[in-house]
């Protein structure tokens, strides 16, 4: 069970304990595009102490560079090497876990965000932002060519999803024994400024259902996440 801290000792003795220090964003730091009362004050106290801060998400639809831009704008001091998103963390798994060879491709439910850090990895993809799959048209089989290159489905948060790209994402992991299923995380809502909304989690619930499998999730809480950070 968590302490409450009551005295000034108390805190004194947690700063003393602790050389890291790992923050979660959205919620944590900022509500949507509005701070949290007192978040710069510790993150600068952590700093004035010498501490090595370290920002953790599950929100896939930035970058780390995007994310750079987003604490720049409300103030708040973070450098790229700090900054560990779990689209981060999903592309150095396929590359450095996996080990997927660089002729094989994903297969991308997600935003522009998880495409760049992809990208970064020297990982190819297809799906994701491509106005191909952005339709809100139906869907045939009949009238789809399968990428034979394909050996990941990954899926992330995407504000985007129609039934084209969840047929093509089923099909791929049905088709092909060795197609790994990917989530960047399994959050089933995340936190804006207005209220609650349905997370990645829930992207992927259709698909979870539809194979009768549960993916390997990237994000935290599960130790992947902490290994990406480790090796970096």
């Amino acid at each position: 069970m968590a302490t409450r801290l009551s005295t000034r000792e108390h805190y004194a003795d947690l700063l003393d304990k602790y050389d890291t220090w790992l923050f979660d964003c959205d919620g944590v730091l900022w509500q949507g595009d509005k701070l949290i009362e007192g978040a710069t004050e510790v993150l600068q106290l952590l700093r004035h102490h010498k501490k090595s801060v370290l920002f953790v998400t599950n929100n896939a639809t930035k970058s780390r560079k995007n994310y750079k831009k987003k604490f720049d704008s409300l103030g708040v001091e973070a450098h790229v090497d700090e900054i560990f998103g779990s689209a981060f963390a999903s592309a150095v798994y396929i590359s450095s876990v996996m080990k997927m060879p660089k002729d094989k491709k994903v297969y991308v439910i997600g935003m522009a965000g998880l495409e760049e850090e992809l990208r970064e990895e020297g990982i190819q993809y297809i799906g994701g932002t491509d106005p191909e799959d952005n339709t809100l048209g139906s869907f045939s089989l009949a009238n789809w060519t399968p990428d034979p290159a394909v050996g990941a489905v990954l899926c992330g948060l995407d504000t985007s999803i129609n039934y084209t790209k969840l047929s093509k994402a089923f099909n791929y992991i049905l088709r092909n024994e060795g197609c790994a299923f990917l989530v960047t995380n399994e959050d089933s809502t995340y936190p804006t400024a207005e209220g609650l909304l349905p997370g990645a989690g829930s992207i992927s619930a259709p698909l979870r259902y539809a194979l009768g499998r549960d993916p390997i999730a990237i994000g935290k809480p599960k130790g992947t996440m902490l290994d990406c950070i480790r090796a970096k």
